[in-house]
C-alpha cells in the first residue's frame, strides 16, 4: 500500500499546478508491456458504470465500473487519474478561456480536483503497477474502467483496473498541443 499512497501523492501533485506537464512525453512501452496492456483494452463499453463521485461515495468494492476523464498519466507506469465528468475541464464550457493545458483542470481549486478524482492502476501478478503506459489512452479521453475499488488506511481510493474502454476523445482548439 505504501507504493499506492506514493502514487496517489505523485498523481495529485501533478494536478496541483496550472500548465504543468505540457512537454511530458510518455515513454514507449516495451513489446511485452504493450502486449500486456493491450489485453486491458475492452472492445465494447461496459454497462452499469457509475461516476467517479458515486464510486468514491460507495467505497471499496470487489467489482466496480467507473466512468470519467483522464486528467493525468503517470510517466513510465500504467497509472492515471480519472476525473469526474461533472467537473468540466478547462475550456470545455468556455471555449474562449485560452487555456493551453485544459487536462490539468487548473481552472479548479486543488480541493475540488482532489474530491473529483480517482487513481487508476494496472498491476502485475505481484501487485505492483506495471511499468509502461497505454498508448491508446491520452489526456482528457473519456473512459470507462472496470476493476476492484480499494480504499487505503489514508482514505485514498484506488481502482485496480482489469480493463478499460475509451468512450470518446475530445477535440481541442487548434492552438492547443497535446502533450502525448
Amino acid at each position: 500500500m505504501k507504493l499506492s499512497y506514493a502514487l496517489v501523492c505523485l498523481s495529485f501533485a501533478a494536478l496541483t499546478g496550472c500548465g504543468g506537464g505540457s512537454d511530458v512525453q510518455q515513454p514507449a512501452p516495451t513489446p511485452a508491456v504493450a502486449s500486456e496492456l493491450a489485453k486491458h483494452a475492452l472492445a465494447t463499453k461496459p454497462a452499469g458504470a457509475v461516476s467517479v463521485l458515486d464510486a468514491r461515495k460507495t467505497g471499496a468494492a470487489d467489482v466496480a465500473t467507473v466512468t470519467g476523464r483522464i486528467a493525468n498519466l503517470v510517466p513510465g507506469l500504467a497509472v492515471f487519474t480519472l476525473m469526474d465528468t461533472s467537473l468540466p475541464y478547462c475550456g470545455e464550457t468556455n471555449k474562449d478561456d485560452g487555456c493551453k493545458t485544459p487536462w490539468d483542470y487548473c481552472c479548479e481549486s486543488k480541493d475540488t480536483r482532489t474530491a473529483n478524482s480517482l487513481l487508476v492502476e494496472v498491476r502485475d501478478g505481484a501487485g505492483k503497477p506495471i511499468a509502461g503506459s497505454s498508448s491508446d489512452l491520452r489526456l482528457l479521453d473519456a473512459v470507462t474502467v472496470v476493476g476492484k475499488l480499494t480504499k487505503d488506511e489514508h482514505g485514498n481510493h484506488v481502482l485496480l483496473a482489469t480493463g478499460w474502454h475509451r468512450d470518446a476523445r475530445p477535440e481541442l482548439p487548434a492552438d492547443v498541443r497535446w502533450p502525448n
